[in-house]
């Protein structure tokens, strides 16, 4: 069979080599002798359309979507421009969106399938049952339609030992056009210090219960070994000349001693990269001893996800944070040189003004060089939107990123939010103090411009982002 394999653009700013393609890929090879061919029309800024014809060009048996739930009408045009062009092909779909909607992902009649949570038993079993008898036939992963409803037998198990999966398909992404001159940014992070990077991930499933996190890979932490995550980063800096690293883990510090015994081998194996961490570092998972092994080999970025500056709400939310002690480890950090970014939400079901100032007073009296202020989107099928939805509350609304205002769960005003939002960027930057961390902490400013360019758009355009939404 032939599969062609893609995502599609939307307003997401960053286009890494899409990572759960190349697992797909590398891991159907295992099994199968198909031609696959991975189309990334989100970082070459493809329209539905466009990337519809280079499908027609490949002729493929199968198309396969990746989507997030905020490319719900996106990916919908992208599978309707596919099914126009070759009217026989089926149409696939996975990733964040139907694992949390299946119901709402066949919701589009040119999509023939959704596939929930890890995709690539299901995705084997889905390829097999159409070559012996033409047809899907029901499995746990796998929604379909059937007598006018849709179907859904379960989640796929997960695979449980992660060294049994081959490393991804990286033959197949093309690394050379994210190396010179891409249309979108290659990496999730802003400005990386060289060219040939690349994304990386060590880990499957979250172990913490976060209520407004979707839950794909599960509540247990699967781990690569440290010797398999040594084999694919081998790969990448010897076979594709890859200097800069990033690595995309929920929390690669989960397991200290294993985070410490990875960077022991890179270092034992001279694998010399620039290294960030753009997702979210756990907090109070830090200590000299790691630090130490992250600025000897490379890393200078770090980032973590505190969210709240609220005890009340780090319980609510079950994030559960150590507040003092994530304070310590980011005054560590940046006392060793490396570069630290916190991420924080406001908007949680039931906040109220007094825990958003809590949130933005923790992040203005830390050593943070960076920080983002986001608003809480409730996902569908999250704890948190259903606690919201018992609430009474209409989640009937277009479901954007964190940096717009889809539903708002707090005790506050929708422009009472938005003024918070901009003081929170106001408080954070419009500080000597934090201009001299940014200075000391980094000789080539990294960060500083990006700051008051973000602080820029929040006091200035996020006024008019207000005005058209109180109109609407």
């Amino acid at each position: 069979m032939r599969i062609f394999l893609t995502r599609p653009d939307s307003d997401i700013p960053a286009a890494p080599p899409p990572l759960g393609a190349m697992c797909l890929a590398a891991y159907i090879r295992q099994f199968r002798d198909d031609e696959i061919k991975i189309y990334d029309a989100r970082a070459r800024m493809a329209s539905p359309e466009e990337a519809a014809e280079e499908a027609k060009n490949f002729d493929p048996d199968v198309v396969g979507i990746s989507s997030f739930s905020m490319e719900r009408d996106v990916s919908f045009a992208l599978a309707k421009a596919v099914k126009k062009v070759k009217p026989s092909v089926k149409v696939f779909i996975g990733g964040p969106f139907p694992s949390s909607d299946p119901e709402g992902a066949l919701s589009e009649a040119a999509i023939d399938a959704a596939f929930i949570a890890e995709g690539e038993q299901s995705f084997l079993h889905a390829l097999n049952s159409l070559e012996s008898s033409g047809e899907i036939e029901p499995a746990d992963g796998i929604a379909l339609r059937k007598n006018g409803g849709v179907i859904v037998k379960g989640k796929p198990g997960l695979i449980e030992d992660l060294d049994s999966l081959p490393v991804p398909a990286w033959d197949l992404a093309g690394l050379d056009y994210y190396f010179h001159k891409p249309k979108k940014r290659p990496m999730m992070n802003r400005l990386p210090r060289h060219r040939h990077g690349a994304s990386v991930f060590t880990t499957r499933g979250c172990p913490y219960g976060c209520s407004y996190c979707h839950n794909i890979f599960g509540k247990i932490t699967r781990k690569r070994s440290p010797e398999k995550v040594i084999e694919e980063l081998r790969i990448l800096y010897h076979d594709y000349g890859v200097r800069e690293l990033e690595f995309l883990d929920d929390i690669f510090n989960v397991d200290m001693k294993r985070a410490g015994r990875i960077f022991d081998l890179m270092e034992t194996e001279r694998l010399k990269f620039n290294i960030t961490f753009p997702n979210g570092l756990r907090a109070e998972l830090m200590n000299d001893e790691l630090l130490d092994k992250f600025r000897r080999n490379g890393v200078y970025w770090i980032t973590f996800a505190i969210e709240s500056g609220s005890p009340r709400i780090q319980k609510e939310i079950k994030k559960n944070v150590n507040l003092p002690k994530a304070k310590a480890n980011i005054e560590l950090a940046a006392k060793k040189g490396i570069n630290v970014n916190g991420f924080f939400m406001m908007g949680f079901l039931n906040e109220t003004d007094e825990d958003i100032m809590q949130t933005i007073e923790f992040a203005a009296s830390t050593r943070l060089i960076i920080a983002s202020f986001f608003i809480l989107t409730p996902f569908p099928n999250t704890e948190i939107y259903d606690q919201a939805a018992a609430a009474g509350h209409n989640m009937l609304a277009n479901y954007s990123d964190y940096h717009d205002l889809s539903v708002n769960l707090s005790k506050v005003s929708n422009e009472r939010l938005w003024q918070l939002k901009r003081l929170a960027y106001k408080k954070f930057y419009l500080n000597f103090k934090r201009v001299w961390y940014i200075l000391k902490a980094n000789p080539f400013k990294i960060g500083l411009f990006d700051g008051i360019w973000m602080l820029i758009k929040m006091v200035v355009w996020g006024k008019e982002i207000l005005k058209r939404k109180q109109v609407n």
